[in-house]
């Protein structure tokens, strides 16, 4: 597996920023297995560092619910933020086709890494409440050996009630029960099972980056987990977060150093406005960012090498 830190693309505050996309798999016709390997195989040539793919068990005609990253910052001016979902009855709701399903995130996961060589595979984000920590400790450290290292655990805490009463799961206390599973399951892999024998030995965890920017989601990205993975967030917002960030970090006795900051927006304008908002989130000091396309599977490599160029990857010219 080649190192990240020795290839080109874009640099930022502290060095080469991994760029990655946001899409999903949903064992569709136009997007099967060979599409999968398809797409992920021309984001790696186009010299793109990972996918990030996604998560919801279930979707539902209607939500109740209110989907909470409406609005994007403008490519071109990154300060400035547009409404793209749609709304009803004045709630923003989320954005999905009439029959939309996703594919497990981890059974993706090692597919993706199989039909490449050196791409990573996150998720965008788990739904952590949802699951039990011994199952997902396992389940995660399986596929980080099966993926050769590259896989990346991000969580959240979720949105939607109506997934978590269809999964019969208490909605409510979400918050505070992803706050203790961040910490079981990290604990699980340093050996801290309180019963029971030990997970597999010899597998490298995957680092576990915390989606959100509520200031609950900073400080548990900043005192328990491996990262943090905003999304949507002006310059501004993002260095607010950071800040923040750094506070709790030093409160938990480590450096910024320790973790890992990817920042994800929608892609809002045209491509070649791209570089600006990626400038702009560089100099900030983040280590990877995602970018989320609405590619479809007619488009995807024609966007993806333009992308590419216009940002100046390692599969692309520099503009």
């Amino acid at each position: 597996m080649s190192d990240s830190s020795t290839r080109g693309g874009v640099i930022g505050a502290r060095g080469r920023v991994e760029i990655g996309l946001v899409d999903l798999f949903d064992g569709s016709p136009e997007r099967d297995l060979d599409f999968m390997a398809e797409f992920a195989r021309a984001t790696e040539n186009a010299g793109f560092d990972g996918i990030w793919m996604p998560e919801h068990i279930l979707f539902f005609e209607r939500y109740d619910s209110v989907y909470p990253y409406p609005e994007a910052p403008l490519a071109a001016n990154p300060d400035v933020k547009e409404r793209h979902n749609k709304v009803v009855e004045g709630k923003a709701q989320v954005e999905s086709a009439p029959d939309q399903g996703l594919l497990d995130l981890f059974q993706t996961a090692v597919e993706v890494c199989a039909a490449t060589t050196r791409l990573r595979f996150g998720s965008s984000v788990l739904l952590l409440p949802l699951r039990n920590p011994r199952i997902l400790a396992r389940e995660a450290l399986t596929v980080a050996e099966l993926t050769g290292g590259r896989f990346d655990l991000g969580v959240g805490v979720g949105w939607s009630a109506e997934e978590f009463a269809a999964c019969e799961s208490d909605f409510r206390t979400r918050g505070r029960r992803c706050e203790q599973l961040v910490h079981a399951v990290t604990g699980a892999w340093r050996g801290g099972l309180d019963e029971g024998r030990a997970l597999p030995v010899g597998c490298r965890a995957p680092r576990v980056l915390v989606g959100g920017h509520s200031p609950a989601a900073i400080r548990r990205a900043g005192t328990a987990a491996d990262g943090w993975y905003p999304w949507n967030l002006t310059p501004a917002e993002l260095a607010d977060g950071l800040r923040t960030l750094e506070e709790h970090v030093e409160a938990s006795g480590r450096s910024r150093d320790d973790l890992h900051v990817i920042a994800g927006f929608r892609g809002v304008g045209e491509l070649s406005d791209l570089p600006e908002i990626v400038r702009r989130y560089a100099e900030l000091g983040v280590d990877g960012i995602n970018i989320s396309l609405r590619m479809t599977a007619d488009n995807y490599d024609e966007v993806m090498a333009e992308v590419a160029q216009t940002l100046g990857l390692d599969g692309g010219e520099a503009r």
